[in-house]
């Protein structure tokens, strides 16, 4: 259906959701007002010295922001005489920010330009230096680990010396709502329904799989936004993980390398950057390999009328990674009111596991086991490639601007899974090899308008389309007699078309009323989703009804904030969501995982929805803050993965609408300096989970109070080295199915700085005390399991960062600035 429509008490309306698009596009511009009167460009100046001695200061860095969004509208060097002037500026209200190398950063407030006056004085900067000498201790400010803005939570990669040879998942260990298992799944409150962006464009891989494949010591930072406002795409019933990369800000050509080697893993990765006065582009390149073994243990029942299958295994694991990626990017000011960025990355990625287990198979009528050995090699990859070209225009009024963001991505999948099962005298009694492969495409349009009305209040429109599609072609080869001649099953050999389409439009409305701020939203989609199964050549529908299914959805948000005093703030907020299914959950036919276990898919399978509040308390003290988050949710239509017996000894999973589930938690964090060389971060988090509802004949209801908590301290021994430790514990946890057993662990990592601070080298060990385990048992209609799984470590590892022409991050100001319920950084 291509038609938007709206029911009233007497009749329906409907209207051409291309017209509505272009309609929505004809107020955007009507409101503006048509074509803005030519405004005078208006100019800064002033000058900069140093409080020492009242000298002349030269190059320092003079950036001019909008007090509006914190967006960047200009900057300079200061000359010879400590002398800078911006200009070409239009009326508004701004502040200045002054950095330079040795001194200390200082802000300026209140700078104001309105049309009468063309020429703003801000007279001489005094600017203090940034370290002193007491003996042989230099005193340097830092940036906190974790930061609370009012809708999001910053988490500073730089300052997580614990996970800098690691991925983003090894950073997001240390932050409260967030839970990461033994093999890098993360949880976000409990729920891994969550969307995953880097710099804002949404990742083709599922979350944890996504973060997995980026690198700790490219990113800058991690934001955290559970309730995002109606301006971002309502997908992820948890939230968004938006990962930022670092940039620069520095001119002329600068750079960052790093290096590591560790225990069965190594890695290296650069970026260079370029940058003139109306210019910048980067390129840059990453590398990464692991090799990690364990063991793994465990049994499976499965009962049939008066009859008691058992099978149990113990043996080794193994687990090799592999990623790299090739980026960059350029972005052109124009002018004073266009600009245009574009940037790319081809990268690929696999992981690949080997097992190797003893089986022993019986059951109650028949004491003589049944003994063999199993080789599991399973393989999954992919490379694509990535492309985003970003324009913005501002119009001759403060913070006014249109953006459109065009992105595409391809990526190329390959997998396969081998089992070859033998008995003690060597003979193969069971061989099979199951393959999928197939490309995914991704095609995304954005178009964001903001206009402020009056001093506070912004209204913001936009529409955006995202259009994936993907094909999968699976296959399964077996040796039936043990001769090592593989044969294709070919009632399991599927070709399966998967396309969903969906279309949005958004409103948000937001003020200020002294200590009081708002904002609320409403954003309408339009999805589509298409599944066909193709067999034999024939092209037919997955089942009747469900060929395809077309959905209106409505997502209100809203926002409020109440600073209490200077350092206090109250926040509440509401969203709606949704986490529609992937591909692979609507394929209607049975691929083999391993020899005892077999996934179906479900192509009735409905999107889930969630209701989310929140209530949050920060308090910045001088040299501490504490923030107390309160969350309550409702997920509808909850997806989980059901398992049942499909054969002896063998157990199906399957996607199923299984009935609700509701979270009510807290997730608190107090951060203080313990003395002025010992800081402490503590965070925890508790909450009441609960399940409950009915698939096929059988029903339940589990409820649990889940907690963990995290203790991260750094010690600061001199001015160039410091050590940091890292503890965290989770309790147990529990499914619609199983329970997950608690686990604890151990990191730390020794930083030292060489060289005026161009070289960093860290050691860093995770798991010490090695008792990262995941342990979980499972019971269902007809069986039950238990496993053990064990990683060998500690790993310990080297890195070693070297820094050139005085590289530095810089915000990103196409990226965007906070906004009160969601951040212009996310998505571009």
């Amino acid at each position: 259906m291509d038609r938007l429509c709206v029911l009233t008490k007497k009749k329906l309306f409907c209207i051409n959701r291309h017209v509505c698009f272009i309609g929505l596009l004809f107020f955007l511009f009507a409101i503006d007002g048509g074509a803005e009167p030519s405004v005078p460009k208006a100019t800064i100046h002033g000058y900069v010295v140093s409080a020492k001695g009242n000298v002349a200061l030269q190059y320092v860095s003079v950036a001019l922001y909008q007090n509006k969004d914190n967006a960047l509208v200009g900057g300079v060097i200061s000359n010879s005489n400590g002398h800078f002037k911006i200009d070409g500026l239009l009326p508004g209200e701004y502040y200045l920010e002054l950095s330079f190398v040795g001194y200390q950063n200082k802000r300026i407030e209140g700078v104001v330009i309105d049309k009468k006056k063309q020429r703003v004085d801000v007279g001489t900067i005094v600017i203090g230096e940034s370290t002193k000498y007491l003996g042989e201790v230099e005193v340097l400010a830092e940036r906190a680990a974790l930061e609370f803005q009012l809708d999001k939570k910053v988490v500073n990669v730089s300052e997580h010396y614990t996970a800098v040879s690691g991925s983003a998942v090894n950073v997001l260990e240390n932050v409260p709502s967030l839970t990461v298992d033994i093999e890098g799944n993360v949880s976000l409150r409990g729920s891994t329904q969550f969307t995953v962006l880097l710099d804002g464009v949404p990742s083709l891989l599922e979350p944890s799989e996504a973060l997995r494949q980026i690198p700790a010591s490219t990113i800058q930072t991690i934001e955290i936004i559970t309730n995002p406002s109606a301006k971002y795409s309502a997908e992820g019933t948890a939230g968004i993980i938006n990962v930022i990369s670092k940039k620069n800000s520095t001119n002329g050509l600068s750079g960052v390398a790093n290096g590591k080697i560790g225990t069965n893993n190594l890695g290296a990765d650069f970026r260079l950057n370029l940058q003139g006065k109306k210019w910048k582009g980067f390129f840059g390149a990453d590398y990464n390999y692991a090799d990690y073994k364990g063991d793994k243990n465990g049994y499976r029942k499965t009962f049939n009328q008066d009859s008691t299958f058992t099978v149990e295994h113990e043996g080794g694991i193994r687990t090799r990674w592999h990623n790299y990626n090739l980026k960059g990017g350029a972005e052109l000011k124009i002018d004073t009111l266009n600009t245009i960025a574009v940037d790319f990355n081809y990268g690929g990625r696999n992981r690949h596991n080997f097992s190797d287990l003893n089986y022993a198979r019986y059951n109650n009528k028949n004491i003589d086991e049944y003994k063999y050995l199993s080789h599991e090699d399973a393989f999954v990859g992919n490379d694509g490639l990535s492309v985003n070209v970003y324009y913005l225009h501002k119009f001759a009024v403060n913070a006014h601007q249109l953006s459109a963001n065009v992105s595409y991505k391809n990526w190329e999948k390959e997998a396969y899974n081998k089992n070859l099962l033998k008995l003690d005298s060597g003979a193969i009694f069971e061989a099979r090899e199951n393959t999928e492969e197939g490309p995914m495409y991704r095609w995304q349009t954005k178009l964001d308008y903001t206009k402020p009305m009056g001093s506070k209040a912004t209204f913001e429109a936009g529409y955006q389309s995202t259009v994936d599609s993907n094909e999968d072609v699976t296959r399964l080869l077996e040796d039936q007699d043990g001769t090592g001649v593989f044969m294709e099953n070919l009632p399991y050999n599927n070709k399966v078309k998967y396309k969903r389409d969906v279309h949005a439009l958004y409103l948000l409305l937001g003020n200020q009323l002294s200590d009081f701020r708002y904002q609320v939203g409403l954003r309408g989609e339009y999805s589509k989703r298409q599944v066909k199964l193709v067999s034999s050549g024939t092209d037919r529908p997955v089942d009747a009804g469900h060929e395809s299914l077309d959905n209106y959805d409505l997502f209100p948000s809203a926002h409020v904030s109440y600073n209490i005093a200077s350092s206090q703030e109250v926040m509440a907020s509401y969203s709606k969501r949704i986490e529609r299914p992937q591909g692979y959950h609507f394929e209607p036919f049975y691929t083999w995982e391993d020899a005892f276990n077999i996934r179906r898919g479900n192509s009735a399978l409905l999107p889930e929805y969630v209701d989310s509040y929140e209530l949050n308390y920060l308090n910045k003290m001088e040299s501490s803050y504490l923030s107390l988050e309160t969350y309550y949710s409702i997920t509808h239509n909850k997806i989980e993965w059901v398992r049942r017996v499909y054969q002896d000894n063998i157990i199906q999973r399957s996607p199923e609408n299984v009935g609700k589930d509701y979270y009510l938690g807290m997730d608190a964090t107090y951060s203080f300096d313990l003395l002025k060389w010992w800081r402490v971060d503590l965070m925890g988090s508790f909450y009441n989970y609960k399940v409950k509802g009915q698939w096929g004949d059988y029903s339940f209801y589990e409820q649990r109070i889940t907690w963990n908590y995290r203790v991260n301290q750094t010690l600061k021994i001199n001015l160039l080295t410091q050590v940091q430790g890292n503890w965290r514990y989770y309790s147990k946890r529990i499914t619609s199915q199983g329970i997950y057993q608690p686990v604890y662990t151990f990191d730390m990592a020794l930083r030292r700085d060489f060289h005026k601070r161009k070289v960093t080298a860290v050691m860093e060990l995770r798991d010490v005390f090695s008792t990262n385990n995941r342990e979980n048992s499972n019971r269902g209609d007809g069986f039950s399991d238990h496993y053990f799984q064990k990683i060998h470590t500690p790993v310990l590892t080297f890195v070693i960062t070297y820094r050139f022409n005085n590289y530095k991050p810089f915000k990103n100001r196409l990226a965007g600035n906070e906004s009160l319920g969601g951040t212009e950084s996310m998505e571009r």
